[in-house]
């Protein structure tokens, strides 16, 4: 199948040996990388931060606005078939979805890992909608709670768990009862980790060395491996 980087959190600086992971998987030395921003409003800084990190690695880095201005789907399909990596950021879990499937990117994503013709990663939301579902704050974007966790569904499904990301953060310890009330396994993972796809194999990469992982299966909660990257 394909490859994915799918990264729960931190910042441009402490991820970047996991986005340097996500790089190499796409066997390129300058790699094109399509930024998706749909998760924070199409953010104008948030692409401004992730071209001046990528670019320092030795990409070239365009994005795909889906918000900000209207884009047609010739031009969708020429910038997913640009792409040697996909980096989708992070944000509004639950509305990025909803705006995706207006324009089948969705589809086209699942498309890009089945045909395995793009490195597929991001980080927080754009970690979660690799999954069945996941652990989100998207309530805290539209009704102004803050912090209010909720289990959102409807990603890609591409692997059958609930993922929680950021388990490391006050407050994602909520996640351990409400993984009770879905009747499928669950990934939690610390900030500075991420799961991988790679040659059929799926494991953990971390990038501090006191980085966890943990699997939730039939109400048992197993610590995982985190390998060193």
């Amino acid at each position: 199948m394909g490859r994915v980087v799918a990264i729960s959190g931190g910042n441009l600086q402490t991820t970047e040996n996991l986005n340097r992971y996500a790089l190499k998987l796409s066997g390129k030395k300058s790699p094109n990388v399509l930024f998706i921003g749909t998760a924070s409003m199409d953010s104008d800084e948030y692409y401004s931060n992730i071209k001046t990190a990528f670019g320092k690695l030795n990409c070239c880095v365009i994005n795909l606005p889906l918000i900000k201005r209207e884009i047609n789907a010739t031009t969708i399909n020429s910038r997913l078939e640009w792409a040697d990596v996909i980096y989708v950021g992070g944000g509004d879990t639950k509305t990025m979805m909803e705006i995706w499937k207006q324009y089948s990117l969705d589809k086209k994503l699942k498309e890009i890992y089945e045909k395995d013709t793009a490195v597929l990663t991001g980080i927080s939301a754009g970690a979660i909608c690799w999954f069945k579902s996941g652990h989100s704050d998207s309530e805290s974007f539209t009704c102004g709670e803050a912090w209010k966790y909720i289990i959102v569904d409807g990603m890609l499904g591409l692997y059958p768990f609930c993922f929680c990301p950021h388990y490391n953060e006050e407050g994602r310890d909520s996640f351990d009862q409400m993984i009770s009330d879905v009747e499928y396994d669950g990934l939690a993972l610390e900030n500075e980790t991420a799961f991988v796809e790679s040659s059929g194999q799926q494991f953990i990469i971390g990038a501090r060395h006191d980085a966890k992982a943990w699997l939730f299966s039939n109400h048992n909660k197993q610590q995982l491996e985190v390998i060193p990257c």
